[in-house]
């Protein structure tokens, strides 16, 4: 049963993973989910990119030409706005800029090692990373909650309408697919490799050493106090340590990383205080937020549009969290509060839930929550994803568009 695994019980009532599952009918559910979904986003941006107003013309001057063709910038160019300019920049060129460093090594590495620093090549890798990503969290939530709660936390993910940032050049997909892995690894007992696993997702995002945590707890809770057995959580800050061993001799300074993420105005502050200001600056901006002529303007992209919807983001990731208390076990629980923690204990100034709307998806357990909560709740499913589809062709058309979502 799942509660020899963790003190809370799952939904399913059973622990699929001490027997045989037969998950072949279940490939060609998640594919179609897969691929609708992507079709889904990739039709909107480019109906968007052609017909609705920009922000800038391409992308921000002094960083990589876009190719001129129409067809090619609808289709592909468009996946590459944003931080996907860092990624290409650094898979081309490497770490040139100390503010580079923010943008962590292995997702424009794998850009890099594919032979083509592209967008196309970005989107390949990113949308390679999400296949992976989409089966190993059935996987996972079919482990603890059964394949109806499975179904629904990878149809609510997909459609999640932030989940597009999964197939444009950005690092979140194959986060993801090795975070994800991980933790489905460290579910059935593999520990080694949910430790290195975990070390290759903090190569792509510093929300990899958030992993460690989950890890330690399940092996005490199966091992007790034995030290012997914790070396695998100890693999995880070895991909945090490979990075700054690189940067030391290129600037001299491995926390340099660290020292980029001011130039996003990034700074600690208490969760409560940052809830407060995302209060206040989400009132402010209701009435930017509401008009589709402020949000599509032209010129210079501003972001403080989109405190209404971060703020709004926020509660739905905390309330779907703390509802799910009662049948999330205890692992998937750490993990998803602290990845929703970090972004609320380092506000922006001025926009400060900048980005949580995009890292709500590192917080991948709050779609098992929310898979729960559709299977239990019914009347859930039409509102979830009304708002869902709703929202997401509407942040696809602004990131298609170089406006500012997330």
């Amino acid at each position: 049963m799942a509660k020899q695994f963790d003190t809370r019980p799952s939904v399913a009532g059973t622990d699929l993973a001490t027997r045989s599952v037969n998950l072949r009918p279940a490939w060609s559910v998640v594919g179609w989910v897969y691929l609708v979904s992507h079709l889904f986003f990739a039709e909107v941006a480019g109906l968007a990119y052609i017909y609705l107003p920009h922000a800038w013309v391409e992308s921000p001057p002094g960083v990589l030409p876009v190719p001129s063709n129409l067809v090619y910038r609808a289709l592909f160019g468009l996946w590459s706005h944003w931080d996907g300019q860092w990624y290409l920049t650094i898979a081309q060129h490497g770490y040139r800029t100390p503010t580079a460093t923010a943008f962590f090594p292995l997702y424009p590495l794998s850009i890099h090692l594919l032979g083509a620093s592209t967008t196309i090549g970005g989107i390949f890798v990113s949308w390679a990373a999400m296949a992976v990503a989409c089966w190993m969290l059935y996987k996972l939530t079919i482990v603890d909650f059964g394949p109806r709660v499975a179904w629904f936390t990878v149809i609510a993910f997909s459609f999640f309408p932030t989940a597009f940032y999964t197939q444009a050049v950005y690092s979140e997909a194959l986060f993801l697919a090795l975070a994800i892995s991980a933790m489905y690894t460290l579910r059935v007992g593999r520990y080694w490799s949910a430790g290195i696993l975990g070390g290759f997702a903090l190569l792509v995002s510093m929300y990899g050493i958030l992993l460690a945590v989950p890890l330690v707890w399940v092996i005490f809770r199966r091992h007790g106090p034995q030290l012997r057995r914790f070396w695998p959580a100890a693999v995880i800050p070895l991909g945090l340590i490979l990075y700054m061993v690189y940067l030391t001799p290129l600037f001299h300074y491995p926390l340099v990383f660290e020292q980029a993420q001011s130039n996003w105005g990034r700074q600690f502050a208490f969760f409560w205080q940052t809830l407060w200001q995302g209060v206040v600056t989400a009132y402010q901006s209701v009435p930017i937020a509401l008009s589709p002529a402020a949000l599509f303007h032209g010129g210079i992209p501003q972001p403080v549009a989109m405190n209404f919807y971060n703020f709004w983001f926020a509660v739905y990731g905390i309330v779907v969290l703390v509802a799910s208390l009662r049948w999330m076990p205890t692992y998937l629980w750490l993990y998803g509060g602290l990845a929703l923690l970090v972004p609320l204990t380092y506000p922006a100034q001025g926009v400060p839930l900048m980005s949580v709307p995009r890292l709500l998806l590192e917080a991948f357990p709050v779609f098992i929550a929310t898979g729960i909560l559709l299977d239990r709740y019914p009347r859930l499913r039409v509102t979830y994803f009304s708002v869902s589809l709703t929202l997401g062709a509407l942040f696809v058309s602004l990131f298609a568009t170089s406006h500012w979502v997330a």
